[in-house]
């Protein structure tokens, strides 16, 4: 018989922020039509990246500080801390760039313009990573209790 990848309690937490990440995309996209029946906010491609990254980066976080997003059987977990923070760094180090040499325009004609979309990216990565960390902080101090 093969063996699970995920223990009970893990897949029950998948399941239930993944079921909050779909309902948090209904309320979402209900308001976004809300909104634009009056209003167009941004631009189609930078609209769906709003849209699909907030339930998206909720339901990550969500799962890895409650323990939920890796295996217990995973190797190596200690790198995804370093691969998630290069993520984050060259993301701040994107926006830098466009901001030194003034092509940086997340707001054009009062709407949210495509070069925006790097903020999200960065959002969601620096999220992951900051939660990656808060978790390991918490698993060690539980290992160190428990010795």
């Amino acid at each position: 018989m093969q063996q699970e990848r995920y223990d009970e309690f893990q897949v029950a937490k998948r399941h239930r922020y993944g079921h909050h990440a779909f309902f948090l995309t209904i309320v979402l996209i209900f308001v976004n039509g809300l909104i634009k029946m009056n209003y167009i906010w941004a631009e189609p491609l930078i609209e769906m990246l709003v849209l699909m990254s907030i339930p998206s980066t909720y339901m990550v976080v969500m799962t890895i500080l409650n323990g939920a997003y890796m295996s217990r059987k995973d190797k190596n977990t200690y790198l995804y801390i370093p691969m998630f923070g290069f993520v984050s760094l060259f993301s701040l180090f994107v926006i830098g760039q466009a901001i030194w040499s003034d092509v940086f325009a997340p707001i054009k004609d009062g709407r949210l313009d495509n070069s925006a979309s790097i903020l999200f990216i960065a959002a969601n990565s620096i999220s992951m990573t900051i939660a990656m960390i808060v978790r390991r902080r918490k698993d060690s101090r539980m290992i160190r209790e428990e010795a």
